[in-house]
């Protein structure tokens, strides 16, 4: 307990030295993480914790093709300037004030739906603490904007950030229904 806390005093002290927002995509290449995917309770073996878990989901929310939001429906996106060999988010200090990290919840990690391969979801851990969740090695965030259930206004932010489909590729918008970007859209799981 005590080495995680200096670990974690140490690592917000370096976020400190000269790190930029990331918010318009710009990038902080050395801001970066190595820790391998962690293993994750999914809901068909999932731990009884305390707490509540962060859950993954598959929605299909108007103009787009289905791509992953929490229980409640929050769009996830992902950051083409992180890596995903090793899994590492470059978007830390002011750019994760914009672009909240997934994190794992007090109550673990569980996969909502057959759509989102299991093996294919992981965690990093943050450099500012946390451990924030991956899938197909990229680090997944929120928009700060996002404030009604399945908006999307976050996509295609910087030419960089977009909603994530279930398979961690980038979610293509499609004709007709609705602008979800404006209205919060029409969505299902």
């Amino acid at each position: 307990m005590k080495i995680r806390s200096i670990a974690v005093l140490l690592g917000a002290a370096g976020l400190t030295v000269g790190l930029s927002a990331c918010g318009g995509g710009y990038d902080t290449p050395e801001a970066t993480s190595n820790a391998a995917p962690a293993p994750v309770a999914t809901t068909e073996a999932a731990p009884k914790q305390a707490g509540t878990p962060q859950v993954l989901t598959v929605a299909k929310v108007d103009k787009f093709e289905p791509f992953l939001v929490n229980a409640k429906g929050r769009t996830i996106y992902r950051f083409d300037n992180d890596l995903t060999q090793p899994p590492t988010t470059r978007c830390l200090a002011d750019c994760a004030k914009t672009w909240e990290p997934v994190l794992v919840g007090t109550g673990g990690l569980q996969i909502s739906g057959n759509q989102i391969e299991q093996d294919q979801v992981g965690t990093i851990a943050r450099p500012d603490g946390g451990e924030q969740v991956t899938l197909k090695g990229w680090p997944l965030y929120y928009f700060k904007d996002d404030l009604r259930l399945g908006q999307t206004a976050g996509h295609g932010v910087g030419g960089k950030w977009f909603a994530i489909t279930p398979t961690g590729g980038k979610a293509q918008r499609v004709a007709g229904g609705q602008d979800s970007t404006q209205s919060g859209g029409g969505y299902t799981y």
